[in-house]
C-alpha cells in the first residue's frame, strides 16, 4: 500500500487523490474479473475524455435533449460492448464515464470503471497501477505556437507552454524545450482558451489533438505545429484496464485485434472507424499514416 501511494503522488496531483484512491484499493480483494461482473451486471462501465476531439467529446445534435459523448474512442468502447454482447448471451449496457487526465488511472485502479479508452500513453510507472491493451493509435508530441510567437525551438525560451495536468507531456517537453516554462492545465479545452486569450504561449499534447482544437477556429492560419514536420516524442496510445485482470484483458486484446487485422492495407472494421472520423469527411482530416499503420499491425501478430 505504500508502494502504491508513492505511486500515485507522482502520478495524480494532489495528496487527497492518492489517499482516496488508497483507501479505495484497501477495502476491496476484486477477486472477480471485470469479464465476470459485467455478465453478472449486464453494464460495461467505460471512460473517456471529453476535451480530446476527435477521441471523445461532447457532440449535441438537433433533436438532442443534452450533448452526448462521441469520436474515435467512443466508437471502440462500442464495439467492445457489442462483442460483450456476442460473448455472455445477453445485451450489454455501456454507461459512459468522463475522465481528465488527472483522474483516469484513478478510476480504473480502484474499478470505479472497467476500461479506459482515450489518449492515454502506456509508461512503465502507470503500470505499476494498471494495465493496458495493445495499442490502438499512434501520433506524435507537438508544440501549437501562433507564427509571430516563434518560428522554432529557439524562440521559446521562456515561453508558457500548456499542458494537460497528469500527462506525459511535461516530461517530454523538459527534456526537448527545457527553457520554456511548462504551464499544467485542467483540461485541454481549458488549455485552448487560455492559448486563444493570450494567457499561454503555447500549448503541447499529440499533434492530433492540437489539429482539431484548431480546426474550427479563428486562429487556424495563424498558428503552426513544431517541429514542423516530425515530433517530439511517438506516442502509442492504449486501453487502461484493471490491474491483474488477465480474462478481461485478452478480451479486450482480442476485440482490438480483431479490428486491427487488415491495417496495414488500409482495410478492415478499424479502418472503417479511422476513415470516419480523420477520413476526408471526419471532424479533421488527418490520413492513416503507413508507418503507424504498420505498427499498429504488429502489434497484433502474436495474438494471431
Amino acid at each position: 500500500m505504500i508502494q502504491i501511494i508513492a505511486i500515485l503522488r507522482r502520478l495524480l496531483p494532489g495528496m487527497a487523490a492518492a489517499v482516496l484512491l488508497a483507501s479505495a484499493l484497501q477495502g476491496s480483494a476484486w477477486a472477480e474479473s471485470a469479464l465476470d461482473r459485467i455478465r453478472n451486471t449486464g453494464v460495461l462501465n467505460a471512460g473517456t475524455r471529453a476535451d480530446a476531439m476527435p477521441f471523445a467529446y461532447r457532440l449535441q445534435q438537433a433533436g438532442d435533449k443534452e450533448a452526448r459523448l462521441a469520436g474515435f474512442s467512443v466508437d471502440l468502447i462500442e464495439q467492445i460492448r457489442k462483442k460483450l454482447t456476442e460473448k455472455l448471451g445477453r445485451e450489454i449496457e455501456t454507461r459512459l464515464h468522463i475522465t481528465t487526465a488527472s483522474d483516469r488511472l484513478a478510476l480504473v485502479a480502484s474499478h470505479t470503471i472497467d476500461i479506459e479508452c482515450g489518449i492515454t500513453t502506456p509508461t512503465w510507472e502507470r503500470q505499476k497501477l494498471v494495465d493496458f491493451s495493445i495499442p490502438f493509435f499512434g501520433n506524435g508530441t507537438r508544440l501549437m505556437v501562433l507564427r509571430k510567437t516563434a518560428k522554432g525551438f529557439d524562440d521559446l525560451r521562456g515561453k508558457r507552454i500548456g499542458v494537460a495536468a497528469g500527462t506525459t507531456t511535461s516530461a517530454i517537453l523538459k527534456q526537448h524545450v527545457p527553457d520554456a516554462i511548462v504551464v499544467e492545465v485542467p483540461d485541454m479545452a481549458t488549455g485552448f482558451k487560455m492559448f486563444s486569450s493570450g494567457e499561454l504561449d503555447g500549448l503541447s499534447n499529440v499533434g492530433i489533438v492540437l489539429r482539431a482544437l484548431v480546426e474550427k477556429s479563428p486562429l487556424k492560419s495563424k498558428v503552426i505545429l513544431l517541429p514542423r514536420t516530425d515530433a517530439l516524442s511517438y506516442e502509442s496510445m492504449a486501453c487502461s484496464l484493471p490491474l491483474d485482470d488477465s480474462k478481461w484483458r485478452a478480451f479486450v486484446n482480442e476485440v482490438l485485434a480483431e479490428l486491427l487485422d487488415g491495417i496495414d492495407q488500409y482495410r478492415g472494421g478499424y479502418f472503417e472507424i479511422y476513415d470516419k472520423w480523420f477520413g476526408p469527411r471526419g471532424i479533421v482530416y488527418f490520413p492513416l499514416d503507413y508507418i503507424v499503420a504498420q505498427k499498429l499491425s504488429s502489434s497484433i501478430i502474436w495474438l494471431k
